[in-house]
């Protein structure tokens, strides 16, 4: 039983450094996009892994202490994560829906850009 306890703490543990990683990781990607809806994109897959996090550090509390106030905090963890992962799970299909629509936008735009700069050569 010892074994199981200490396995669990050990993922729970680990799943939390994967998911604040990949949390920075999609916000960072976020930041450095140009694209807006690209952006939004990126914006709500981080916030996904943002919940899954603190789905994570709610139940990570919980298993590692028995007491009422640990339960409380998990618990509130495990609502806002859940909450906030169905949440933005809606935004992600929205956004990703969306995205031939701004690719071929931004193409136009290249277009006309390179079309007014041989212009403007001339």
């Amino acid at each position: 039983m010892e074994f199981l306890y200490t396995f669990a703490v050990s993922f729970l543990v680990t799943a939390i450094v994967v998911t604040f990683i990949l949390f920075i990781f999609y916000k960072v990607r976020k930041i450095r996009d140009v694209r807006d809806v690209r952006s939004a994109y990126y914006n709500s897959i981080s916030r996904i892994w943002f919940a899954l996090f603190m789905l994570v550090f709610g139940l990570n509390s919980i298993v590692q202490f028995h007491t009422l106030v640990a339960y409380l905090i998990g618990g509130i963890f495990i609502i806002f994560g859940a909450y906030q992962l169905s949440y933005f799970n809606k935004a992600r299909k929205y956004f990703k829906g969306n995205l031939p629509i701004e690719e071929k936008a931004w193409q136009e735009f290249e277009a006309a850009k390179r079309n007014k700069a041989k212009r403007k050569k001339a």
